[in-house]
């Protein structure tokens, strides 16, 4: 029999009931769902970062993240547009060697050199005959740049007293470098010894073993140590220090950055117990003019010398920025990341420019989470390796970035630029993450907010548009924690930083460590350059 009509409403109301939960169901699993897929993209990101998309050093690379670089390394596909900036999106490295537009150099002939050597055929090429007696000539020349034979020479110096008429006994002083004792090492000896131990990847043990092998001669740790202990008491008594932060302070444009630098637990709790210092977070930081990075006089007008200092704090924070005492002096433009402890300096500047490849970088990190959807990143990516190309070639042109042509090409990649940030805030405004705004609408903000920091080098030529000069300042430091681990105290971390800011940026102005470190161990240390009225920024 078929249903009565109360049985067909029972069943129906049955039904809808189930329909009704079914559809709760349904719009809780698509929460959920949704909820879980914004996570998996966060993820996803977290797990995909890497020192092509984020600030995170090629050395904590994952093995995934560095077999993708090579395989696109050796796909050979092609590089950025601009040649300048890699494009991480297409090979993650550049190609090996010089790239396009860089200045070579090699060993230059001199005009006289210290010896000239004759060198005869020993016999005719012809018949075999002998050359001797015939006409002859220069057919082509070399000159072979080379070190005498290392031997260690000792010299006795007999310190002589002479008694005047007066009665008085004068007795002759040391000669310059010598310390005294029965024995000691030269000032040469000293001056290698100083030098190779105050290398980033090469520690005292190493640096003693180097000078025994090449000296023929024991030379110890001990000695090694002082050697360092007194280099760096000589420029603290010169003043070195303080004069190099005053010629920075006079620059146009300095460029900074930090980098960790691990302390021993046992030397920090001392040194916070002995000064009351807080040594929780240890960090070099580096202040360096920046015009290698911009060719030099080219455009600018000035050398290519630059001075680099550096020093060592006990924490990463604005207090201990401003202890330096070379920021809160500084005046000009900053070239620097977006690192919060320099943000508040910017009042007081004559402008900031925003490292560019830590945009690229961000931009990268963006694309990855979805290519399709974040469109906007290529482009603003793309538009800012083109001006950084143009204000490039230009730059190697001797060409002024104010030209029409290059005016307009630097114009149009900003329109570009701004097109592309404008869209990310659009397409992401709603788009929802994990916790907090997508990373897209964050950057796209922060790009829109900040585009003037962004684009300050297409406006001046003597401003990189990258902080690269200041990370490969600082790089030493990462090999040296490498080699030796970490550093026994602060203080000594920072007498090594006292020593590395002398010998560099004496080694950039054409001094000769060797003879840089002699310098300073006779009280004639070198000095960086000042600014004066006649003569431009060192």
């Amino acid at each position: 029999m078929p249903p009565s009509y109360e049985e067909l409403v029972a069943l129906v109301s049955v039904l809808s009931v189930q329909l009704t939960e079914q559809t709760k169901l349904l719009a809780e699993q698509t929460k959920l769902i949704e909820a879980l897929r914004v996570e998996l993209a966060a993820l996803r990101r977290q797990a995909g970062r890497d020192s092509s998309n984020s600030s995170q050093p090629p050395s904590q690379d994952w093995p995934a993240s560095t077999a993708r670089a090579k395989a696109g390394k050796d796909s050979g596909e092609s590089t950025d547009p601009s040649g300048d900036v890699p494009d991480k999106r297409v090979t993650g490295k550049r190609k090996p060697g010089g790239q396009p537009g860089h200045r070579g150099g090699g060993l230059a002939r001199v005009a006289k050199p210290d010896r000239t050597e004759k060198v005869e055929p020993p016999a005719c090429g012809g018949c075999g005959g002998s050359l001797a007696g015939a006409d002859g000539k220069v057919a082509s020349s070399v000159q072979v740049f080379d070190l005498p034979t290392l031997a260690m020479t000792v010299t006795e110096y007999l310190m002589m007293a002479r008694v005047c008429s007066c009665g008085c006994i004068t007795t002759a002083a040391l000669p310059p470098g010598v310390r005294g004792g029965p024995t000691c090492y030269g000032p040469h000896v000293t001056a290698a010894a100083t030098w190779l131990a105050a290398q980033d990847v090469i520690g005292i043990e190493r640096a003693a073993d180097m000078m025994s092998a090449l000296l023929g001669a024991p030379v110890s740790t001990g000695f090694v140590s002082s050697c360092l202990a007194r280099l760096d008491d000589a420029l603290i008594r010169a003043g070195f220090e303080e004069e190099l932060k005053a010629a920075l302070c006079e620059q146009p444009v300095l460029g900074t950055d930090e980098t960790p630098a691990p302390v021993t637990a046992t030397g920090a709790a001392a040194e916070t117990a002995r000064t009351g210092e807080d040594i929780s977070n240890p960090h070099v930081f580096t202040v360096r003019t920046m015009r290698s990075c911009t060719g030099g006089g080219v455009l600018t007008g000035v050398g290519s010398a630059d001075l680099v200092w550096y020093g060592a704090g006990g924490t990463r924070t604005k207090k201990e920025i401003t202890a330096f005492g070379i920021l809160d002096n500084y005046t000009g433009v900053l070239v620097r990341d977006d690192f919060g402890g320099y943000v508040s300096y910017d009042e007081d500047l004559a402008g900031v420019q925003q490292c560019a490849s830590h945009m690229l970088r961000h931009l990268q990190d963006v694309t990855d989470i979805d290519p399709d959807v974040q469109a906007w990143s290529v482009q603003a990516a793309d538009a800012l390796r083109l001006a950084i190309h143009a204000v490039n070639t230009a730059r190697r042109t001797a060409t002024a970035i104010d030209t029409q042509e290059i005016a307009e090409e630097i114009a149009k990649r900003r329109k570009e630029f701004d097109q592309a940030v404008a869209c990310g805030i659009s397409v992401n405004l709603s788009r929802p993450w994990a916790k907090g705004n997508h990373p897209g609408l964050v950057l796209a903000r922060r790009l829109k907010r900040k585009a003037e920091q962004v684009w300050l080098f297409t406006t001046r030529a003597d401003v990189p548009p990258t902080n690269n000069g200041s990370e490969a300042a600082i790089r030493g430091f990462k090999l040296a924690e490498k080699v030796s681990g970490c550093w026994r105290t602060l203080a000594t971390l920072r007498r090594h930083c006292r020593i590395r800011s002398y010998l560099v940026s004496a080694r950039n102005h054409d001094r000769r460590p060797l003879d840089a470190i002699r310098d300073a161990l006779t009280g004639t240390a070198w000095m960086p350059p000042r600014v004066t009225a006649t003569t431009p920024a060192a």
